[in-house]
C-alpha cells in the first residue's frame, strides 16, 4: 500500500452497501448475505474519491470517464491539474469535495485523446510523499 493510499472496502454494485469479509447486508431484507464472486459487481466506495471527467465539446459530448480512486482528493486533483496545464486544456468547470471530483473539459479533442487524458488524470497520481 502506498503512503497516500486509503483503504476502501468493496461495495456491492446492486446492493450499494459495503462488502466486508465477503459478506454484505441486504438493505431490503436486513439479512447478512454472502457476496459470491460471480453474482455481483463490486466498486470502490467511500472513502474512495469518485472522479468523473466529461467533455462538453461538440465533437465529444458523448465522452465520459468515471473511476473511484483510493487516494486523498488533494493528490488526485493535483494530478488532474498537472495534466490540464501540460496539455493546455480548456476547462469549463471543476468541482471537488473530499469524496468527489467532477471536471468538464471544453477543449477540442478526439475521442481517443479524451480517454487517454482522462485515464492519465486518474492513473498518474503521485502517490509518493513529496
Amino acid at each position: 500500500m502506498y503512503p497516500l493510499s486509503i483503504h476502501t472496502p468493496g461495495w456491492h454494485g446492486e446492493g450499494k452497501t459495503p462488502v466486508v469479509d465477503g459478506k454484505y447486508i441486504d438493505r431490503k431484507t436486513g439479512k447478512l448475505c454472502t457476496a459470491a464472486d460471480d453474482d455481483h459487481q463490486e466498486y470502490e466506495g467511500p472513502p474512495a474519491v469518485d472522479v468523473i471527467v466529461k467533455s462538453q465539446h461538440a465533437d465529444t459530448t458523448h465522452c465520459t470517464y468515471r473511476q473511484a480512486l483510493a487516494y486523498p482528493m488533494e493528490a488526485i486533483l493535483a494530478c488532474m491539474m498537472k495534466v490540464v496545464a501540460k496539455e493546455k486544456l480548456e476547462i469549463d468547470s471543476v468541482m471537488a469535495t473530499p469524496y468527489a471530483i467532477r471536471i468538464i473539459i471544453s477543449h477540442e479533442l478526439t475521442e481517443n485523446k479524451f480517454y487517454e487524458l482522462a485515464m492519465s488524470m486518474c492513473n498518474d497520481v503521485d502517490v509518493e510523499p513529496a
